[in-house]
């Protein structure tokens, strides 16, 4: 009896001691002078968020994040608001996610503390005036990627081959520099090919381009990009990209207006034609959410000078993105006079593939340049094979149908799951 009463008395004199210990090496306990927001940001840049900020007013409570571990943004902000759920932050008071784009910021994701649940806008308010000010960890400035483009493209043009085909791996370096830019350079590495001309059995430079990202200082949804370099199908010189979006989401309009002229290449032996062409594009869209669908109707003129108006349906699953197109143009004169009809664009069509490429997350390790995969597979099939109208550009190697979808707020809505 006497040995249970020592042991007992022993106990209740070590148990306070066990107690203060467990609370020390909680991982997520608070710092001296730390607090609950600031705590918080701490463990979101120690889950690979870049750029991350952090501000606790009367209000509200505000971060900032950027997506670097996680290749889908949409995915990383679902990670982010499961570290915000369970940071003990006031529940009084709304939480603010605002996720940034290069340090552009993109969308705002709001926990309601009455209504319960988190929503996704691509509007700004107070809190983005007030987080931008604040010290930011894991500054993205000169961290480098070396991203893995693969590609593959299908022509059938003749009838002893159902098809030929071109199939390339381009590697680009990518380099955040200040707040909205960005400068990439690309080589293209033919792998195989049994039908192109022979100058694409060469490497050769893809994109080399220079781009900056903007948002209207006035919170009025504008977002756009300026490009200057090297794009897509031979082109190079200047292009701004716009796009508004109304107070119901659901709807927005986008353009595209470039200065471009021709550029050919023989592996590395440039030739440049200062022959330049001004092309445009505008677009109503459509997001139907219950579906996940996008709606796009299209007024263009292209690069040899067609017009026309192209219909797009594009479906956004989570890793992949499925869309089907319609088109019919136009060809006009010097001085605007209507082409004969025997040569003018006829109607085609296809649809469009792109895939999320594993892996789906991958670390940095300080400034050690990532080598990784691109965020998708790109595949494109043209019905009529249609070889001289409808002809676009890219600005950038990210340029497609999935990365365009990424700061969606509805798809982002449909990710984090909460409504």
């Amino acid at each position: 009896m006497n040995r249970l009463r020592r042991f007992c008395l022993l106990s209740s004199l070590l148990m306070p001691l066990a107690s203060a210990a467990q609370v020390t090496s909680a991982p997520d306990s608070l710092s001296l002078g730390e607090t609950r927001a600031e705590r918080t940001a701490r463990r979101l840049a120690e889950a690979g968020f870049a750029n991350v900020r952090a501000v606790e007013t009367p209000a509200f409570t505000a971060f900032t994040v950027e997506n670097d571990y996680y290749k889908l943004p949409a995915e990383g902000f679902a990670r982010a608001v499961q570290i915000l759920e369970g940071a003990g932050l006031d529940e009084t008071k709304p939480v603010k996610l605002i996720g940034t784009s290069y340090k552009v910021p993109e969308v705002t994701i709001t926990y309601d503390p009455e209504a319960g649940h988190w929503s996704t806008t691509k509007r700004l308010d107070a809190s983005w005036d007030a987080v931008r000010r604040q010290k930011m960890l894991n500054d993205s400035f000169g961290k480098v990627d070396i991203t893995v483009y693969p590609v593959v493209s299908l022509i059938n043009l003749i009838i002893t081959q159902v098809y030929q085909s071109l199939w390339e791996l381009k590697p680009a370096l990518e380099v955040p520099l200040w707040p909205g830019a960005r400068f990439s350079y690309q080589l293209v590495v033919p792998v195989f090919t049994d039908f192109f001309e022979s100058r694409y059995h060469m490497v050769h430079p893809g994109f080399v381009t220079l781009s900056q990202r903007f948002r209207d200082p006035w919170h009025l949804n504008v977002l756009g990009k300026f490009t200057i370099g090297q794009f897509s199908n031979n082109r190079y010189g200047a292009a701004l990209e716009l796009a508004y979006w109304f107070p119901n989401e659901r709807f927005w309009v986008d353009t595209q207006l470039g200065v471009v002229s021709v550029g050919s290449f023989f592996g590395f032996n440039w030739r440049f034609y200062w022959e330049p062409e001004f092309v445009w594009n505008i677009a109503g869209n459509y997001y139907n959410a219950a579906l996940q669908t996008q709606f796009t109707l299209r007024a263009q003129r292209f690069l040899v000078g067609d017009y026309g108006l192209k219909f797009e349906m594009v479906r956004h699953f989570r890793h992949v993105s499925v869309g089907f197109y319609a088109e019919r143009g136009l060809l006009f004169t010097a001085d605007g006079h209507l082409v004969a009809k025997n040569l003018q664009p006829h109607t085609n069509g296809g649809f469009r593939i792109h895939i999320s490429l594993p892996p789906y997350r991958s670390r940095r390790h300080g400034y050690v340049p990532r080598i990784t995969t691109a965020g998708q597979l790109t595949f494109d099939y043209n019905a009529n094979n249609e070889q001289t109208y409808y002809k676009e550009f890219r600005t950038e190697a990210a340029d497609n149908l999935v990365s365009k979808n990424y700061y969606n707020p509805y798809y982002i809505n449909g990710i984090i799951g909460k409504e």
